[in-house]
């Protein structure tokens, strides 16, 4: 074979720090895109060909070993996508693009990998679904849909309703519309979590019968995911319903992206490539030309921004879609100032007493799962603690175990304080486990249903639980954060929420905004299908202005008013952050590493400096997680681009230093 016709291919590895590899072809036709297995040392890996050219390396190379032939390339835009991620969030595009292959793409292939992929592509009939009559669309849902409609090309678009506002709803006609004119188009629709896709996935299939809808979360069996993937890759799916990961799905003829409940935390991965789902997926919308539509309640404080700046096109739902909903009544309860029964106040009581009288369901939310978040002693002041993390462990009285909440540790509850001796121990503070057992005592003839992850963690046990409560099964549901948002409970009228404080005095910058996130998306629970709606929350800090917000229901009074105090703090979104976190065996090697990292900064040119400000590394605020000390060093920059550049050269550094410490860069970070 002459030179000039020796093909090369240069495959990217989800190897940290490792450039593209050049491999030959052989006798494989490959193309940007192919998914293939490669020797590297003694290991085969697959990898994604980037690039295939006739460029000698100089050196001697191997071979290709295997190919998925029968899958194809990946398209163009999925590449662009991985691309922008691998650059933004400063990871390599094997990193980025080949951990977000599934399973079975990223094991050996066996000798019966295609008659394995001809098994995935036979997809089982979809669950047939009863005929739906659209409901009609008020004059605001009107008005979103036609801008929605008639929008061509790259279009972002902020869904902002009240809870009940029918927003699914335009998200489903604007499905519609879109199909009407492009047939063969495909639409991603993300929520942020698992149990919100079972509920979306049966409403858009049973609205249209004739399209395929798949979804894609971590829930599903490997076979699962392959085959949506597969079925969307090859533009045999229409629909994909998905969690985080469906960001990065294949989707050939993409031509909608919906982001549900844009603005919640479940977006923004927590470990290994740390995107977030709802950037990215504006970004993937930009890249495609087409429109994407971010919905919630309660927007983010950076989609706000963008809202008021222009950059985004606002489309308010300010009324219940259902009539004669009414916004909620809200009511703050302070526990100072009458007798409180098993951690609810006594009108709380009598509330609930009279919901339950009518039939009506009650919905309590307190975000903190297990019996109680600590066991003590009262004679010598112990705490139980974990000695793995720097953390108090929660005591769970149904296995009575103590179970640390951060690493999973556990241990069976001790008889006596292992300090002092004394054998009566006491619980601290109020969790979803204890709750139910209060209320257990308090309404004894009342079906008392408890939603947190503990409840749920069978396949199908959190859409198991949420279908019992649809049927009427339970008379007071007490749950997390899995109950506040994205469920259309018809008979609930009541919704109390506690412990709402200990969210707004941890200090943390962005608490106060979680924390009216968290009461706006629960108090939209009740009433929703025309029955009257009251919360009450229980509260010793009533007079804080985001109170006033809530009781009128007016976000936008309060997103105004927080990013007035973020700009005068210089906080996100008008300064872009990036944090490098490092964790050792001791807190001093930590430190060390990034305060040598800070130095490290301070020699990249100064060109390269303008607009980035390095601060002093301190330790995390929980300090030692599953046995390793933590800390962290904040960089700002005052812009996007400024900040990636300098983060770009400054990893290829840190890249460099072989430290020994375990580091990573999360970029756009929520908690610092």
């Amino acid at each position: 074979m002459a030179q000039n016709d020796i093909s090369y291919a240069d495959v990217a590895l989800d190897i940290p720090h490792l450039p593209v590899l050049t491999y030959l072809t052989g006798e494989h036709p490959l193309s940007r895109g192919h998914i293939v297995r490669v020797e590297v040392g003694k290991r085969r890996l697959t990898g994604i060909v980037t690039r295939v050219h006739q460029d000698d390396p100089g050196r001697a190379v191997k071979a290709v070993d295997f190919v998925f032939e029968d899958i194809g390339p990946m398209p163009s835009e999925w590449m662009t996508l991985v691309e922008f991620a691998s650059k933004y969030y400063q990871h390599g595009f094997g990193e980025v693009g080949v951990s977000q292959l599934p399973p079975f793409l990223r094991k050996a292939p066996g000798p019966r990998v295609k008659s394995a992929l001809a098994s995935y592509r036979k997809v089982k009939e979809q669950d047939s679904q009863p005929p739906v009559t659209p409901p009609a669309l008020n004059a605001d849902q009107e008005t979103a849909l036609k801008a929605i409609s008639n929008a061509r090309g790259y279009r972002p678009f902020v869904l902002f309703g009240v809870t009940g506002s029918g927003k699914t709803e335009v998200y489903l006609r604007a499905i519609e519309a879109l199909f009407a004119r492009n047939p063969t188009a495909q639409v991603l629709m993300l929520v942020p979590e698992i149990n919100l896709t079972p509920q979306l996935l049966g409403r858009v299939r049973a609205r249209f019968p004739g399209k395929r809808v798949f979804s894609m979360h971590s829930g599903l069996s490997a076979g699962e995911r392959m085959r949506a993937f597969l079925a969307m890759h090859e533009s045999r799916g229409d629909v994909l319903v998905a969690t985080r990961m469906g960001i990065f799905a294949s989707l050939p003829n993409l031509q909608m992206v919906i982001v549900d409940e844009e603005h919640d935390l479940s977006y923004k991965a927590d470990d290994g490539i740390r995107f977030h789902a709802r950037d990215l997926a504006i970004a993937r919308a930009y890249q495609a030309g087409c429109s994407v539509v971010l919905g919630s309640a309660t927007p983010s404080l950076e989609t706000w921004a963008h809202v008021k700046a222009g950059d985004y096109t606002l489309l308010p739902l300010p009324a219940k879609a259902v009539q004669p909903a009414a916004p909620a009544t809200i009511q703050l309860v302070d526990p100072r100032a009458e007798p409180v029964s098993h951690g609810l106040a006594q009108s709380i009581i009598e509330a609930v007493d009279a919901s339950l009288k009518r039939q009506e369901q009650v919905l309590i939310f307190i975000n903190r799962r297990g019996y109680s978040p600590v066991l003590t002693c009262p004679v010598c002041g112990w705490l139980a603690s974990c000695p793995h993390c720097s953390a108090h462990t929660v005591f769970h009285k149904m296995t009575m175990r103590q179970i640390c909440h951060h690493c999973g540790f556990s241990e069976p509850v001790p008889d006596a304080c292992p300090v002092c001796g004394n054998q009566d121990l006491q619980v601290l503070g109020l969790g979803t486990q204890r709750l139910e057992e209060s209320l257990a005592k308090l309404w004894p003839a009342a079906r008392v249903l408890r939603i947190d992850a503990d409840t749920t963690r069978g396949k199908n046990g959190a859409q198991a639980a949420f279908e019992a409560v649809h049927a009427g099964q339970a008379d007071i549901v007490v749950g997390t954060q899995m109950i506040a948002k994205g469920h259309d409970f018809k008979n609930v009228s009541t919704v109390v929420i506690l412990n709402v404080d200990a969210q707004i005095a941890s200090g943390i910058v962005r608490s106060e905004e979680r924390a009216f996130m968290n009461m706006m998306q629960v108090s939209g629970r009740a009433g929703r299908a025309g029955l009257k709606a009251d919360v009450y929350v229980q509260t010793r800090f009533g007079d804080k202005p985001l109170f006033e917000a809530l009781s009128r229901q007016d976000y936008a009074a309060y997103a105004d008013a927080a990013l007035i105090e973020r700009e005068e703090g210089q906080w996100p979104p008008y300064v872009f952050q990036a944090l490098l976190v490092a964790q050792a065996t001791t807190l001093d090697a930590a430190m060390r590493f990034l305060e040598s990292a800070r130095q490290t900064a301070f020699q990249i040119p100064e060109k390269e400096m303008l607009g980035i400000a390095v601060y002093d590394a301190v330790p995390m605020n929980l300090v030692r997680l599953k046995d390793k000390e933590r800390a962290q060093l904040l960089i700002e920059g005052a812009t996007r681009p400024a900040l990636s550049a300098f983060l770009h050269i400054f990893k290829s550094r840190l890249d460099a230093t072989g430290s020994g410490v375990s580091w990573h860069l999360d970029v756009d970070p929520l908690d610092i």
